[in-house]
């Protein structure tokens, strides 16, 4: 079987269970894992695909009977679910299981488990976010697990990971999206360090971890998140600092596509301080994604930025939305609630593009101060082709009122979102 971990409080299983119903639906009930395991290991083009670095496979034979065995183990880390959500997922694993088997778990964590731990980046309300660096310890059974983050859509038969073979490797994982110019500052022996990442930073979204030669990290995380003075990305930092690049697999960015990446990306061969892929590498991943990463969540937008076929990429995660046994209704409701503050989310942006452009410092002010103006100019956006830029310059925005932010500050980050977007938004199309 194939355990899948997840981390989600009980607001996000509903789209949990969306990335979940993902899995199954894209889960080839006609091809064994038998077959899957022979396939790929003498499919070179598929292997190209995985992964630049060199591939090794399981020997079917020699797994486990359990390993063996057709079905995914889905497991959620949360502080607490409620009666009545543990009884919908009940049903959601006996609807899925009709397609492909599965079996769906709710474990609890005691979060005096991370006493000590910096709330900091994702973890700045709780410390849901490090959960995933204890998920191995309830799957000790199994010789490799995965970890998603529940803003994900899978678009892949993801049994195909579990084909690799990881040898003495920790985790296979992907390299960030974001600029790598971090650093961790901790204490030791009394003495404040700093520890600088480098261009081999990966995102902790999506982890394939070998649970064996995992056992030790968890613990050292922990000692370093006790140290920590400065963290910024959570357990993601942590797991950079303590993972070092050897003991990794690089795997294709298809497993991990932030879907913002569709507006404009810039690849290791113009700035190495960026995304850790050739130019090449990403493009080859962007015609074919297999695992999206929302960024920009889908039951908070109804569109956002388009794939290389046109399509507005929140589209995919509302239509397997609508087919999410249990929770479809709920989800739907949000869909229809969230409608109005889309176009406005839209529409500010280009508000702030128009104004950017003519130096309209009045405006500027009025859209930093003004939260609840109406914006009806979404339609043009659209129009241009240019919602996914007004969605990135509206979160400028956005923060700029959260953290009160003044005109200079707007008017330098949105510079720099479009001179990104002028230099490198064209090469998503050749």
């Amino acid at each position: 079987m194939f355990p899948i971990v997840f981390n989600a409080d009980e607001n996000y299983i509903k789209y949990t269970s969306t990335l979940i119903t993902s899995i199954i639906k894209n889960t080839n009930s006609q091809k064994s894992f038998k077959e899957l395991c022979k396939d790929l290991a003498q499919d070179k083009k598929s292997q190209a695909k995985m992964s630049a670095e060199k591939l090794h496979f399981i020997d079917y034979e020699s797994l486990n009977e359990n390993e063996q065995k057709e079905g995914y183990v889905f497991v959620i880390l949360s502080d607490f679910v409620s009666t009545q959500t543990r009884d919908k997922l009940a049903e959601l694993q006996r609807e899925l299981s009709l397609i492909y088997p599965c079996s769906i778990e709710v474990k609890i964590v005691d979060e005096k488990e991370f006493e000590g731990f910096p709330k900091s980046g994702a973890a700045h309300s709780n410390f849901l976010p490090y959960y995933r660096l204890i998920a191995p310890q309830f799957l000790q059974e199994y010789s490799k697990c995965l970890y998603l983050d529940s803003d994900m859509l899978c678009l892949c038969d993801i049994r195909e990971l579990f084909t690799l073979d990881l040898g003495d490797k920790i985790l296979a994982c992907v390299g960030d999206y974001g600029s790598k110019k971090r650093k961790i500052k901790f204490k030791e022996n009394g003495k404040e360090k700093i520890f600088y990442y480098d261009e081999h930073y990966f995102n902790s979204g999506f982890l394939l971890i070998n649970t064996y030669e995992y056992k030790a990290v968890a613990k050292q995380c922990e000692n370093l998140a006790k140290q920590a003075t400065y963290i910024k990305a959570a357990d993601q930092d942590l797991l950079n600092a303590i993972v070092n690049r050897e003991q990794r697999l690089k795997l294709s960015f298809a497993y991990n596509f932030v879907t913002h990446a569709f507006c404009y990306c810039i690849c290791k061969d113009e700035d190495k301080t960026r995304l850790n892929y050739t130019r090449a590498e990403f493009l080859e991943s962007a015609k074919n994604p297999k695992i999206l990463h929302f960024g920009y969540k889908p039951w908070k937008l109804l569109e956002s930025f388009s794939d290389f076929k046109g399509v507005n990429v929140c589209s995919y995660w509302w239509d397997m939305a609508s087919q999410t046994p249990i929770f479809k209704q709920e989800l739907l409701e949000i869909q229809k609630s969230i409608a109005e503050s889309s176009k406005n989310t839209i529409a500010l942006g280009f508000n702030a593009l128009e104004a950017f452009k003519t130096c309209n410092l009045f405006k500027m002010h009025s859209l930093l101060k003004n939260e609840d103006i109406k914006y009806t100019n979404a339609n043009e956006a659209r129009e241009s082709g240019i919602s996914g830029l007004c969605i990135l310059l509206a979160e400028v925005i956005e923060f700029a009122r959260r953290r009160h932010k003044g005109l200079l500050n707007v008017f330098f980050k949105i510079a720099k979102i479009l001179r990104h977007y002028k230099k490198y938004a064209n090469k998503i199309l050749k």
